[in-house]
């Protein structure tokens, strides 16, 4: 009882409070195995995404290629529990390169931003401050749009 008790009360304080509004902060894994957090800095676009989802197997290399033409915009894409084989195998017939491929095996992102179908596109600025989002797919017309209202 008191291991149980220990590990629940280390993930509470492992984990910085997360205000709403905020770039998720909790440990997500590259498909290279390192681990690492979102960080604010530049304005990112997070897209929660599944393999099996239809919407994001077209949307997902329409922002790898804007990704590639617009390197002052983060674009990190949040796999939703997913095992890592799938995901890579995913990954790697697209070729994604620009855009950072994460793999969130016990959906903390999801579960903070009240993912509830795929793709969820969120959008930070600079200083980590949610400032938009939209929920399903997005044209590279909505995208440039959304990219627009970051600077």
């Amino acid at each position: 009882m008191l291991i149980v008790v220990g590990l629940i009360l280390l993930a509470l304080l492992s984990t910085p409070p997360q205000r709403a509004g905020d770039l998720p902060q909790t440990q997500l894994v590259r498909l290279d195995g390192r681990s690492e957090m979102l960080q604010s800095g530049k304005p990112t676009v997070v897209t929660v995404w599944a393999t099996w989802c239809t919407y994001c197997q077209r949307q997902l290399p329409e922002f790898e290629q804007m990704a590639r033409q617009r390197s002052d915009v983060r674009f990190a894409f949040v796999n939703d529990g997913e095992p890592a084989q799938l995901v890579r195998q995913f990954h790697d017939t697209r070729g994604f390169s620009s855009a950072v491929v994460y793999q969130d095996a016990l959906r903390t992102v999801s579960s903070a931003l009240r993912v509830n179908g795929y793709p969820s596109n969120f959008f930070y600025n600079s200083r980590g401050k949610l400032v938009g989002e939209v929920r399903g797919y997005m044209s590279p017309e909505q995208l440039q749009a959304a990219l627009a209202q970051l600077n």
